[in-house]
């Protein structure tokens, strides 16, 4: 794999200074400005609040990709949180988190996945959620999804048979053929989710720009209920990738995307639906969150 510019600067930099994690000091240093200017505190109930004025309400499908590094006006636990959500959602409706663990265990031959214990590394909201009675998790090394309610057995269940982790039979294409709605708490301004990978996972069969994300078998172990060790293969993509989502979603309408604030808090919510749709469409078009690969050497349909 071929290591860009960007990444060879930003490894020079580290080198001299000594910084590890350059969005770690980011996260940091923002959330110290951040406390300077945001003093007015929320609870639960507050977010809950906006993300029903955001379209959420009881049968909803929700997924929450959420950074409570950010939360620092607020006043409650994660355990409020997910439960004042549950209490909207009731069990007529379901609600999913990323649970992937430790991108770094990917790199392990000798690791065994287990759904009932491995920590995720998707945060302390979701690493709570995960841990909640009647929460089911997909098998998945990569991008892993705990769901609850009334779709979560069908949202997880067949994640280890896909060809990818994104493709049709993955929590995360299939929440989009429930529209669920895709809230984003605490994270980057143009964060969009995890869904948003769908688009190379199914447009990898069409283009040779897309298939180059998904080139390389990839054998994996997990641990069944029983305690039987069993293996999936999946297809991954061994290339560096670099994004910039704010050139999708400003290509989003209304009927796809709606933001608003809380004290310091950002909330975004996208409805998966027509935002995949949108995203295809522009995929098709050579139109990417990705600047690196670049599409701009390829040729699509316009």
């Amino acid at each position: 794999m071929g290591v860009s510019i960007i990444t060879r600067l930003g490894l020079f930099v580290k080198g001299i200074t000594g910084i590890k994690d350059f969005s770690l000091l980011k996260k940091k240093i923002h959330k110290e400005i951040g406390k300077l200017v945001y003093h007015k505190t929320y609870t639960a109930n507050d977010i809950v609040r906006e993300m029903q004025r955001l379209g959420m309400k009881k049968g909803s499908v929700v997924c929450i990709h959420a950074s409570m590094m950010e939360f620092y006006n607020y006043k409650g636990t994660a355990e409020e949180l997910i439960e004042a959500v549950m209490k909207v959602l009731t069990l007529e409706g379901t609600l999913l988190m990323p649970a992937f663990p430790d991108p770094l265990l990917q790199k392990d031959a000798n690791y065994i996945f287990d759904k009932a214990t491995a920590p995720t590394k998707a945060g302390y909201l979701a690493e709570t959620f995960r841990t909640f009675p009647g929460v089911v998790r997909s098998i998945n090394v990569q991008h892993s999804v705990c769901a609850w309610g009334q779709y979560a057995e069908w949202l997880t269940k067949d994640h280890h048979k896909s060809t990818n982790c994104w493709d049709e039979l993955s929590p995360w294409y299939r929440m989009t053929k429930l529209n669920a709605l895709v809230f984003s708490i605490g994270l980057p301004k143009f964060y969009i989710g995890t869904f948003v990978h769908c688009v190379e996972a199914i447009l990898y069969k069409e283009h040779p720009y897309w298939a180059q994300f998904f080139t390389e078998e990839k054998t994996y172990r997990y641990l069944t209920a029983s305690g039987e060790v069993k293996e999936y293969t999946c297809l991954e993509g061994n290339l560096e990738r670099r994004s910039r989502e704010g050139r999708i979603i400003k290509r989003f309408s209304a009927d796809c995307y709606q933001h608003t604030r809380l004290s310091n808090l950002r909330i975004k919510v996208f409805h998966s639906a027509p935002c995949l749709q949108k995203m295809l469409e522009l995929g098709r078009r050579g139109v990417t969150i990705y600047y690196v690969p670049s599409p701009s050497k390829y040729n699509f349909e316009q």
